[in-house]
């Protein structure tokens, strides 16, 4: 019907009413009636933002120093500390593909299903707060957009179900519709509800056993597939398991720090105290991109943790007090399966016992990840 009111404005083709009807056409969802009851809904939904906060030090060393040194005097002003900064600089973007399937109330049962396969990525590596990363990643030689990559709260793919159903036992319903007071009052009336929801996990970061140039941290290199057994000695044979989530010899850990020359010492020079050339490779300050990536490692969030389904259900009645109002009992029980949710596992060096994965996933507070059931009385007037 917009698309239709837009075309009776410009029933001849030209710029402004073209263009305009060609972007209602490409973000309206399309629905497809599959009965009287039952409603598909296929859509794209997406986004793009600028201007995200970032954190960063602008009174930082113009290059990447050894870790053992410190870079005070070689800072723009040495004789002030850090000068945190707000800078709105960050981008992000969301993409994503829904589809529902909706069933209006008929015969006792109505649902509700969706399904969202989405990626969502941005430069500043903070789940709604401001990135600290990058300051970490000197800045100054690296632009902000080398840190985009996928964000921390990035889930691929998410299935949701939701309905109810009335069981077809009492007055008004199939079965028992002229059962006696009594009978009507035990097993009439019933009404249940279910809900599933399963979804991929959440990205993470390796992290390296070695210490980042100029105090900084640094980060693992991917050099194999990460879900790929095998690789060598002490390396696991089955991954996506609890003790071995991913295989941590598919990382290397990045140059270290210290081959970086403290200042006015030349890389491979004879060292005076020992009489042997020293074993610096590199002269400071590092300010080449190649060797400073080579320092400070990959992208943040490259490699994905479990994912998680759950499923909860209730039964309940309302038994009728007096013209609108009633009384309701609930059962309810919440994770009826008791199945684990497993939480990101270890990402803290790149050795054969990483990857472990030690606790549940945490959803919030007071929400227990096992079984559990509570029963309840309200009275509605």
């Amino acid at each position: 019907p917009v698309a239709q009111s837009i075309l009776n404005m410009y029933p001849q083709p030209n710029a402004n009413g073209g263009k305009l009807l060609n972007n209602l056409i490409e973000n309206v969802p399309r629905q497809q009636a599959l009965s009287s009851n039952l409603v598909a809904t296929v859509s794209y939904v997406g986004n793009f933002s600028r201007h995200l906060s970032l954190y960063y030090d602008p009174n930082t060393t113009r290059g990447l120093f050894n870790p053992n040194f410190s870079t005070q005097p070689f800072q723009p002003f040495p004789d002030l500390g850090g000068a945190g900064t707000i800078h709105f600089g960050g981008v992000s973007t969301y993409n994503s593909l829904q589809a529902k399937l909706e069933k209006r109330f008929s015969h006792g049962l109505s649902f509700l299903a969706t399904y969202t396969w989405a990626h969502a990525l941005d430069d500043s590596s903070d789940a709604g707060g401001l990135s600290t990363a990058v300051g970490d990643r000197n800045i100054i030689l690296l632009p902000f957009i080398t840190e985009f990559t996928n964000s921390p709260y990035d889930i691929r793919n998410r299935f949701t179900l939701n309905g109810n159903y009335e069981l077809p036992f009492g007055r008004g319903r199939t079965f028992a519709n002229q059962s006696p007071k009594w009978v009507n009052e035990m097993v009439g009336g019933w009404s249940t509800s279910l809900t599933f929801s399963a979804q991929t996990g959440t990205p993470f970061t390796v992290s390296p056993s070695n210490s980042g140039p100029s105090g900084g941290s640094a980060r693992a290199i991917q050099v194999s597939d990460p879900f790929s057994p095998g690789g060598g000695a002490g390396c696991p044979t089955k991954v996506r398991t609890k003790d071995h989530w991913y295989n941590p010899c598919a990382f290397t850990n990045p140059l270290s720090g210290t081959l970086i020359a403290p200042p006015g010492v030349t890389p491979g020079a004879t060292d005076p105290t020992t009489g042997q050339p020293n074993q610096y490779r590199f002269a400071s300050p590092v300010i080449d991109r190649a060797t400073v990536l080579a320092l400070l490692g990959g992208r943040s969030n490259t490699i994905y943790g479990p994912g998680y389904y759950g499923v909860n259900m209730s039964l309940f009645k309302n038994f009728p007090i007096w013209r609108e109002q009633y009384l309701q009992f609930r059962a309810d029980a919440f994770n009826v399966l008791n199945h684990p949710t497993l939480g990101n596992p270890s990402n803290t060096n790149t050795n054969p016992g990483a990857g472990n994965i030690t606790g549940p996933k945490f959803f919030q507070n007071n929400t227990p990840d096992a079984r559990f059931f509570q029963l309840s009385l309200k009275y509605a007037f």
